[in-house]
């Protein structure tokens, strides 16, 4: 975008609400001196979200802190956006290693859906497909690892959806001995490996899980023609297996601070609430509260305080 197209204010904006969601706490100078601005520029931001909900400023001290109002601007980032945004230099370098077209997809009812391919920069393939290509996910070879390692409640509605399907890709629905087959030695090898024979290409792909649940499959897509067995086994797939590693545990990092994070601003609020009330309650009522507890449930009998506490 050109810098004159910009809002620099709406970038001070963000560049303050990163550094607040990094430390937690800042006071006007600190945010100051670290997004680069004028005191009272930071000033005039902090207040801003404040009126917003965002901030709150901490009761007789110069402190802000992030209330739990943030946590709605992470809410339309789903576990497939992090997926994705995780994946995609990993996949980007592992393209360029190989050479061959590496591709992320995820499952969508009964079909993988393609989000993030090197396609169009591979120079070894014939056929490119876009993100957002959908396939069957029994003619797909991160369908058969997703297949593999999802529930039995999701295999058995996936299934059902093809079954009813009239697509001839979807055929092997149909028998369930042979599918069977086909997702145990996946579940042994860690990989599937598809060659039909109407294509040029093959595919070999590996799943991707977060927390131990499947979310989805990488696959490398090679000319037949130009790919020695042995050097697959040997060489590509555990390079896939290490970047599907690579993705989850990054995945998984950022959804343990995030969860981090949500826990301390919820924690802190209630901390807030707490004091904020106490503040509001005349000096021979604070004592009493210090010394007695809640003001409703100590007036209760114990019978009572238990009822109410309920």
């Amino acid at each position: 975008m050109d810098e004159a197209q910009e809002l620099k204010s709406l970038k001070k904006a963000l560049s303050a609400l990163a550094f607040m969601n990094q430390v937690g706490k800042s006071t006007v100078s600190s945010l100051a001196s670290a997004i680069s601005v004028p005191r009272t520029t930071a000033f005039r931001i902090l207040e801003t979200f404040v009126s917003e909900g965002y901030i709150v400023r901490i009761p007789n001290s110069r402190v802000y802190r992030l209330t739990s109002q943030v946590l709605k601007l992470s809410s339309g980032f789903q576990e497939d956006s992090l997926l994705v945004e995780v994946a995609t230099p990993l996949l980007n370098k592992l393209g360029k290693e190989v050479g061959w077209s590496i591709s992320l997809c995820t499952p969508s009812a009964s079909v993988m859906i393609l989000r993030f391919t090197t396609n169009f920069d591979a120079t070894m393939v014939f056929d490119r497909f876009s993100v957002g290509h959908r396939v069957p996910m029994l003619h797909a070879t991160t369908g058969f690892c997703f297949l593999a390692l999802c529930s039995e409640d999701e295999r058995r509605a996936i299934l059902d959806l093809a079954r009813a399907s009239k697509d001839p890709r979807e055929q092997i629905a149909h028998d369930p001995d042979q599918l069977e087959g086909i997702l145990a030695r996946v579940r042994e090898r860690g990989f599937s490996r598809i060659e039909h024979p109407q294509y040029r290409e093959g595919n070999v792909g590996v799943p991707v899980t977060i927390y131990g649940r499947v979310v989805g499959g990488i696959v490398m897509r090679y000319i037949k023609s130009g790919m020695q067995l042995e050097k697959m086994l040997r060489y590509y797939v555990p390079l896939l297996k290490e970047v599907s590693c690579e993705i989850q545990l990054e995945c998984e990092e950022r959804l343990n601070d995030r969860a981090g994070r949500s826990a301390m601003a919820m924690n802190e609020t209630m901390i807030e609430l707490q004091d904020r009330d106490v503040l509001d309650l005349p000096e021979d009522r604070k004592r009493d509260r210090k010394k007695y507890g809640s003001p409703v449930s100590s007036s209760l009998k114990p019978r009572q305080r238990r009822a109410f506490r309920r």
